[in-house]
C-alpha cells in the first residue's frame, strides 16, 4: 500500500460495495490492480474467483501484465471483458438452452459484421453512415426504429444463423435471457465470484447492467461490487452505454447502500494540458496535475484545416520522429483517430514512411481480430518466444488452451497434457521452419494437432473454428493488400506489447496514456458521428464531442496534437470542417512546425 496516495488506499481497503469516481490520471487502474490483489489474498478456498472486467482487451492484458512483474498468483483471478465474460462464463457452458446455439456456434468478430453490414446497407441503398443498431435492450428489442434498418438487420441476423455465428451484441441478448430463465445458473456463477470489480462503469450498457445484476440479485451470497469510472469520460453513449450514478448503481443491484468515493489528483498530465482539456467539461471538478513534470510546457499544437488529408501520412510520421528525437520511446507515443477506416489507412502509410520504426496497430494484423477464437489462444503460444519475464504470461494463456480443449470442445488428451506447464514445454519444443507468416501459422497447427493427437474429422466444431480462423487471417491480408506484414518477424511483433508507436481509435485507447498523442479526423461528421448530428439536437451533439476530445486530450502526458485535416468531402461534395467545440477553444497553442 506503500505506493498509494490516501484517496486510493481508502478504495483500496474499504469493505463493502464501492463505486470510485476517477478523474484522467488518478490512477484508476493501480487501484483496481490492488483492490484484485487484496480480492485474491482474501480468497478462503480454492472454488472462489475474482473477476475484473475491464472495457478493452487491451486493459486486461494491462493488469495482467502488472500482476505478473509483481509476481501475484492469479490463477483464481478472471479478467477480460464482458463479452467475453458472458461467451465464457454463460453461452459456453449453457448453450443448449438456447436453441439456435445447440449445434454449435462461433462468434463474429467485428470486421465480419461491419463487412456484412456495409453489403446489405449498399443493397438496401442506404450511405455507410446510415444507422443499423445491432443491440437488443433486456426485452431483446432493438433500438431501430427505422423501417430499413429494421430490415437490414433481419438480413444481418439471417446471415449470421447459416453461418452458425453470433455477435458480440447477441453474446450479451442469449447470456442476459438463459440468466433469467434459469436462475439456478446465475446463483451458481454468483456463488464463484467473491469479488467483483467493473472499470470502465460509465460505458456499461444496460443489459450489461442487467447480466451482472441477475448474477447479484440471484446468489444467495452475492460478491462484494467494486466499480470504477467517470461520467465525463462516457464515449460509448451511442453504442447504449448508461451513464449511472452511486444511488442508480445501488437501486439496480438491490442495495440500501453503496459508498461512493472519489480520486482527485492527476498523475499523468502537465498542468497547461490539464487546463487545456478542462475546456472541454467545464462543469467538472477542478484537477490539480500531481505528475513530476506538472510545471513543465510541454507541447500543445493544433492543425486547423491546416494540413491535407493527402499530407497527413507525412505529418504524422514527421511529429514521431520529432517526439523519437527528443527521447520519446515509441510505446510512448499514440496515433488516434476516431474510426477504425481512418486507422487502416493511415496506418499502410506510416509503415513504408516510418520501416526503421514498430507500429503497434491492431488494424494491421491479421490476427488481433480474433481474440476469442481457440486458434489464436494457441498461436500466440508459438509466437512468443520463451523467456523469464513471459513465463508467468504463456503460462496463463496455455492453461486458456487446456480448459477450452478439456471444457468446451470436448477432446480426450493426454494426462500429461492437464496443466498449461504441460503443454507449454511441448509447444516449446515444436519447431517451425516456415518463414511466411501463413505458412508458419498453417505448420504450427499441423505440429500442434499431431503432437496432441487431435483429429478434426473428429472434432467437427475445432475444424470449423479453424477454418474461420485461417479464412479471416488471409482474407485480413488480402484486404490490407501489399503493405501487409507477411513475415514471421512481423507476426512475432504482433504479440510484443508494448513493441512500438500505438496506432489505434479513440475508443480503443480508453484508460491508457502516453506521453504523445496524436489526434486526427477531428471534424463534424466524425466528432461526434453524423448519426449523432442529424437524429439529434445540438445539446447532444455537443455533449458527445466533448466526452470524445475531453478523453482523447486527456491521455497526454507532455505532447499533444490536434488535426483537423483538410480534403475530406461527403458523399454530397461537401468538404468536412473543423469540428465546431474544438475550434471555439481559445488557447494559445505551441507553433506547428
Amino acid at each position: 500500500m506503500i505506493l498509494l496516495s490516501g484517496q486510493q488506499q481508502a478504495a483500496v481497503l474499504h469493505q463493502g460495495h464501492a463505486v470510485v469516481t476517477a478523474c484522467p490520471g488518478s490512477g484508476k487502474t493501480r487501484v483496481l490492480m490492488h483492490r484484485v490483489i487484496r480480492g485474491l489474498a482474501e480468497l478462503t478456498t480454492s472454488k472462489h474467483r475474482v473477476v475484473a472486467m475491464t472495457f478493452t482487451n487491451r486493459a486486461t492484458d494491462e493488469i495482467q501484465s502488472r500482476l505478473d512483474k509483481l509476481g501475484i498468483e492469479h490463477d483464481q483471478l478472471w479478467a477480460g471483458t464482458i463479452h467475453a465474460f458472458a461467451l465464457e462464463w454463460i453461452l459456453r457452458p449453457y448453450a443448449p438452452y438456447i436453441p439456435r446455439l445447440r449445434g454449435g456456434f462461433s462468434v463474429a468478430d467485428e470486421f465480419f459484421s461491419e463487412s456484412v453490414l456495409r453489403e446489405l446497407k449498399a443493397e438496401f441503398g442506404k450511405p455507410l453512415h446510415f444507422d443499423v443498431n445491432t443491440a437488443r435492450d433486456r426485452d431483446g428489442v432493438t433500438f431501430n426504429h427505422d423501417p430499413d434498418a429494421v430490415a437490414i438487420f433481419e438480413r444481418y441476423q439471417e446471415r449470421l444463423r447459416s453461418a452458425k455465428l453470433v455477435d458480440y451484441d447477441d453474446i450479451l441478448h442469449y447470456a442476459y435471457q438463459i440468466l433469467g430463465e434459469n436462475r439456478e445458473i446465475a446463483a451458481t456463477i454468483g456463488s464463484i465470484i467473491q469479488l467483483f470489480c467493473l472499470d470502465e462503469v460509465q460505458d456499461t450498457q444496460d443489459l450489461q447492467f442487467g447480466i451482472l445484476s441477475r448474477i447479484f440479485r440471484f446468489s444467495s451470497e452475492p460478491p462484494t461490487l467494486f466499480f470504477v469510472g467517470d461520467t465525463d469520460q462516457c464515449i460509448y453513449e451511442s453504442l447504449g452505454a448508461v451513464s449511472k450514478t452511486a444511488v442508480e448503481i445501488a437501486n439496480e443491484f438491490g442495495l440500501e447502500a453503496l459508498r461512493h468515493l472519489e480520486l482527485s489528483g492527476n498523475y499523468r498530465s502537465t498542468q497547461r494540458i490539464i487546463d487545456y482539456y478542462r475546456n472541454f467539461r467545464p462543469n467538472c471538478a477542478k484537477i490539480q496535475s500531481l505528475a513530476d513534470h506538472a510545471a513543465d510546457a510541454g507541447m500543445v499544437t493544433f492543425h486547423n484545416q491546416t494540413a491535407a488529408k493527402n499530407d497527413l501520412p507525412g505529418t504524422i510520421a514527421g511529429l514521431i520522429r520529432q517526439a523519437l528525437r527528443s527521447g520519446v520511446s515509441p510505446c510512448d507515443i499514440c496515433v488516434v483517430a476516431p474510426h477504425w477506416w481512418h486507422i487502416r489507412a493511415l496506418g499502410r502509410a506510416l509503415v513504408q514512411l516510418l520501416s526503421d520504426v514498430d507500429l503497434d496497430a491492431p488494424g494491421l494484423s491479421p490476427l488481433h481480430s480474433q481474440r476469442e477464437n481457440f486458434w489464436f489462444k494457441v498461436i500466440r503460444l508459438f509466437l512468443t518466444r520463451p523467456s523469464p519475464q513471459l513465463f508467468r504470461t504463456r503460462t496463463r494463456w496455455a492453461n486458456e488452451v487446456v480448459h477450452e480443449m478439456i471444457n468446451i470442445y470436448r477432446l480426450s488428451i493426454s494426462e500429461r497434457l492437464t496443466t498449461g506447464r504441460s503443454l507449454l514445454r511441448i509447444v516449446n519444443s515444436i519447431e517451425c521452419e516456415a518463414q511466411d507468416g501463413v505458412e508458419y501459422v498453417e505448420e504450427a497447427f499441423e505440429a500442434f494437432l499431431e503432437e496432441f493427437g487431435v483429429d478434426l474429422d473428429c472434432a467437427d466444431a475445432l475444424r470449423e473454428v479453424q477454418r474461420l480462423f485461417l479464412k479471416k487471417m488471409k482474407s485480413k491480408l488480402d484486404e490490407l493488400g501489399d503493405d501487409a506484414p507477411r513475415d514471421i518477424r512481423s507476426f512475432r511483433r504482433m504479440f510484443r506489447h508494448p513493441s512500438g508507436v500505438v496506432i489505434n481509435t479513440c475508443h480503443g485507447i480508453k484508460g491508457e496514456e502516453y506521453d504523445t498523442v496524436i489526434a486526427f479526423g477531428l471534424l463534424r461528421g466524425y466528432v461526434p458521428n453524423w448519426e449523432i448530428i442529424i437524429h439529434g439536437d445540438q445539446a447532444t451533439a455537443d455533449d458527445r464531442a466533448s466526452k470524445l476530445l475531453y478523453v482523447i486530450c486527456s491521455r497526454a502526458k507532455r505532447r499533444l496534437h490536434l488535426i483537423a485535416e483538410s480534403g475530406r468531402f461527403t458523399q454530397n461534395g461537401s468538404e468536412y470542417e473543423t469540428t465546431p467545440l474544438l475550434g471555439s477553444i481559445d488557447f494559445e497553442y505551441d507553433a506547428v512546425t
